[in-house]
């Protein structure tokens, strides 16, 4: 955010500094079944006078007289008012308020001081300031978050898609739902710097105080007109689509799939969104998965049976069973900007690396593939709207891919079709890299959420266990399991069952918003697991969930680093202990931890480069120069694969934001280029015979016919970072040792091209492929990791058209969030200026007048002198 040291509209040459306001926004978001957020009814901008908030609500009316799924700016009074701006602060800004605000507004009808009021009452906007310790308590602030009760859950889109939709999880933050409010008709915006916010808030309160008369400071008592000018306004341009009709069952009548439909005047398809997304990152402990295919039986049949086969040491067949470590890698806020998520996605982030690393560095692959079960890491994106990551990964793992093309797919990289190394991809629907087809079959997951901050305790709990796979036996043992091995923590860190028992209401135990969610409903239940959280039975109080305020440098977050080590220890040991168990669940949790604590006697350190350089990037500055770096080697890594260089991708910004964007070419989607040169075509999915013409009835050649021909994909600096890292982290367990038997010192690498000739690497303990890669400018031994596109499971790309188009698959089951974000117009912002009114303008013109006339007067008397004289 910019910085005004002075910032002010009675001095010369500060005038810049509110022309362009900086601000974050308040944006709306369409979803399956209306929309969320804000913004203006139309193009036209909305104006108004700031005022202080508390000058245009009845304070007498306490529960604000509005119905709360239904916050329309509309007017029904007669009264015409000066249209207003409220500006109000932070810790203010809550569900209850902007009710009160608009119920207030209904009561007048908007004059046309600042033009024209086509739609809406006088209330044109919100402006909501960063505190100030002079005038807002910190306990009001650190208690606020704008998600609901049940995050996720009843009342909200993705409402279906979680386990115990009615528990009650943010009941600490008091959590009235504002991200999910409608509010349409009323834009707003952020203001970050203090300075700024300090000039508005005094502006505002001073415009307020000469509202009425004998004192008081309220629109509804005194004379409304008063000191309309001049007058300091803010000015919203901020289109987002329409809104605010609904049929006559009451559903809104714009929404996701209307968005994504939208056909011009032309009746061209020119959809006016695009779905939210991004791409999840896994790998796997051990040697890599081979990337060849695998047959028919590849997790087809994924139903938590993990008796069909047994593990024969070659870790490239599918019989060995998967467990999956797992975390968000998203947030989001009121405003999208600032979606620091220091405690909801950043500690998740940096506890699962750290799991990664501590297992890579000290476990070596010949004993990982010895297990029973196979470790594997996922990192999803788009967790926070409708668990878009988990449940596109799961979907095509449990319930097996289909590819139109066959299930083997095609070469990713055609010119490489016949190197090992080379994923294989999928035509239609699109999918850059089939490699999951190899994975066994998922038997639990250990999900992890919210482990930064413990409310000051040193007590982490266990959600899940038996019950969430029908007390099959598995993720009761990893309960038990983690609760024994934090008995080890040198920390003083406990873990223990959580207290969350059956819902009453079905039965159901409650799970947290988490990617495990997503395995039990897929699954049936027939597939289960735990979540380690730094929470009880509700998010611990001052978490600030899904706040813009949940920040690293917010003095109103408390990051515990001891805590998030703690936890990658734990989870690290538990993994291990969950891939020893075997097929007939004879090793009791006790003899399972000893195994663990054997293998991984070292806990993670908070003090470590690597701990700090993560940390730094996590919650500091997300360009920092180690994400740049591996940034730039995947980047490289990429180019020299397909001969395509896509460019670094989005960065994550400093301070780090992890909203998780919309999907489209430059953000994540994977997409196809057919033929080279100029003649070379991209497509976001493609089905071609040879015959098969485009939109301009050109011939759209196969893949194949040309060498160049390759699948691209650009995720963000944070997914190529993430994917490099664990690369990094776990490509270090078969390396051949040195003559004196310690480890070799690793070459050095801009792309994999300069690790070929690195003799390091063991490729007689597996049949996988250890081809050498570069992963943070070193060579290390085998690629791992992988990407997924995370996308609402109820889409997919149009054929056979370039990419950033998308349609509803047919047969989608109807339950996804299918969240979209509208596309923006290249002007939007909020101006704030001075307005005088007309009367300034007609004093000026009236002088300009009469000095006119006396200047014709002056003119023709000069003329007749002149012809008297005989000079003219």
């Amino acid at each position: 955010m910019t910085t005004n040291d002075n910032p002010t509209l009675n001095e010369p040459f500060n005038a810049a500094h509110f022309e362009s306001l900086p601000h974050a926004a308040c944006v709306s978001l369409f979803h399956r079944t209306g929309r969320t957020g804000c913004g203006t009814y139309s193009r036209d901008v909305m104006t108004g006078r700031l005022l202080d908030w508390t000058s245009v609500v009845d304070t007498n009316d306490a529960d604000g007289q509005a119905d709360q799924a239904n916050r329309r700016a509309s007017s029904t009074g007669t009264t015409k008012v000066p249209p207003y701006v409220a500006v109000m602060e932070e810790a203010y800004y809550t569900a209850e308020n902007i009710a009160q605000l608009v119920y207030f507004a209904s009561q007048y009808e908007a004059g046309d001081d600042y033009g024209t009021v086509e739609e809406g009452g006088p209330l044109r906007g919100v402006l909501v300031l960063a505190s100030s310790s002079n005038t807002t308590s910190s306990s009001n602030i650190q208690q606020s978050s704008p998600e609901p009760l049940s995050p996720q859950g009843d009342d909200t889109a993705s409402a279906s898609l979680t386990i115990g939709s009615s528990y009650e999880w943010n009941a600490n933050n008091a959590g009235d739902g504002l991200t999910n409010t409608d509010m349409y008709g009323l834009p707003t915006a952020y203001v970050a710097d203090s300075n700024t916010a300090d000039y508005l808030r005094g502006t505002a309160s001073e415009q307020s105080a000469a509202l009425g008369s004998s004192g008081t400071t309220s629109v509804s008592s005194g004379n409304v007109d008063a000191t309309v000018y001049p007058s300091i306004v803010s000015e919203f341009n901020y289109y987002m689509g329409p809104g605010g009709d609904v049929d006559a069952d009451g559903n809104a009548i714009y929404n996701s799939k209307k968005c994504l439909e939208w056909k011009d005047n032309d009746g061209e398809w020119s959809p006016r969104c695009a779905p939210l997304g991004g791409n999840s990152v896994w790998s796997v402990a051990g040697s890599p998965l081979s990337l060849g295919y695998a047959g028919e039986n590849a997790n087809a049949d994924n139903d938590g049976d993990e008796n069909e086969g047994e593990n024969d040491g070659d870790n490239n067949n599918n019989d060995r069973p998967v467990i999956l470590l797992s975390t968000s890698i998203d947030s989001t806020s009121m405003f999208h900007d600032l979606s620091p998520g220091a405690n909801n996605a950043a500690s998740n982030i940096l506890t699962l690396l750290l799991t990664a690393q501590l297992i890579g560095s000290t476990v070596t692959d010949e004993v990982l593939d010895g297990l029973y079960g196979q470790i594997a890491f996922s990192f999803f994106q788009g967790e926070s709207y409708g668990y878009i990551g988990s449940r596109r990964f799961l979907k095509d793992v449990l319930e097996g891919f289909q590819c139109t093309e066959g299930d083997e797919g095609v070469a990713s990289v055609y010119k490489r079709k016949d190197e090992a190394n080379v994923a294989r991809a999928c035509l239609h629907p699109l999918r850059a890299d089939l490699t999951f087809q190899n994975l066994g079959q998922v038997r639990g997951m250990i999900a992890v959420d919210q482990v930064g901050n413990l409310g000051g305790s040193k007590n982490l709990y266990v959600q899940g266990g038996d019950a969430t796979d029908g007390e099959n036996g598995f993720a009761g043992f990893l309960s038990e399991v983690m609760v024994e091995l934090s008995a080890n923590d040198d920390g003083g860190y406990t873990a223990q069952a959580s207290s969350v028992n059956n819902d009453d209401d079905d039965g159901t135990v409650p799970l947290p918003p988490t990617p495990l969610s997503s395995l039990v409903q897929l699954s049936s239940s027939a597939v289960g697991g735990v979540v380690l959280t730094g929470y009880d039975d509700a998010f611990v109080a001052n978490s600030l969930y899904h706040s813009h305020l949940d920040s690293a440098s917010s003095k109103f977050q408390t990051i515990d680093k001891d805590a998030i080590a703690s936890a990658a220890t734990l989870l690290a040991r538990s993994a291990i202990a969950a891939a020893y168990q075997n097929a007939d669940e004879d090793v009791d949790s006790a003899t399972a931890a000893a195994y663990a604590l054997e293998l991984l006697p070292d806990p993670v350190s908070s003090s470590s480069s690597t701990f700090g350089e993560l940390y730094n990037c996590l919650f500091e500055d997300g360009n920092c120069e180690t994400f740049l770096n591996y940034g730039a080697v995947e980047r490289s890594n990429d180019a020299v694969r397909t001969g395509s260089d896509l460019g670094m991708g989005v960065p994550l910004g400093t301070p780090p934001g992890y909203y998780t964007s919309i999907f489209d070419s430059s953000n994540g989607q994977g997409f196809v280029r057919v033929g080279g040169g100029s003649s070379g075509r991209y497509y976001g999915s493609l089905v071609a015979d040879g015959k098969t013409t485009d939109t301009n009835g050109e011939v759209i050649k196969q893949y194949g016919e040309d060498q160049s021909d390759t699948f691209l994909v650009r995720p963000s600096l944070l997914e190529m970072s993430i994917f490099g890292l664990l690369n990094e982290f776990l490509g270090r367990g078969s390396y051949v040792a040195n003559e004196d038997g310690g480890t070799p010192t690793l070459a050095t690498c801009k792309n994999s091209d300069d690790c070929s000739s690195v003799s390091y690497c063991n490729s007689e303990s597996s049949s996988s492929v250890l081809v050498p890669t570069c992963a943070g400018g070193s060579c290390i031994c085998g690629s791992r990791s992988h990407y997924h596109p995370a996308l609402d499971e109820a889409l997919s790309a149009v054929k056979n058209v370039g990419p950033g188009m998308f349609e509803l698959q047919d047969g989608e089951e109807g339950i996804s969030a299918l969240y979209t974000e509208p596309y923006w117009s290249n002007y939007v912002g909020v101006r704030v200026y001075n307005d005088a009114g007309n009367t300034p303008g007609v004093f000026a013109s009236s002088i300009g007048a009469v000095f006119a006339l006396g200047c014709i007067g002056f003119v023709l008397r000069l003329k007749k002198t002149m012809v008297k004289e005989k000079v003219y």
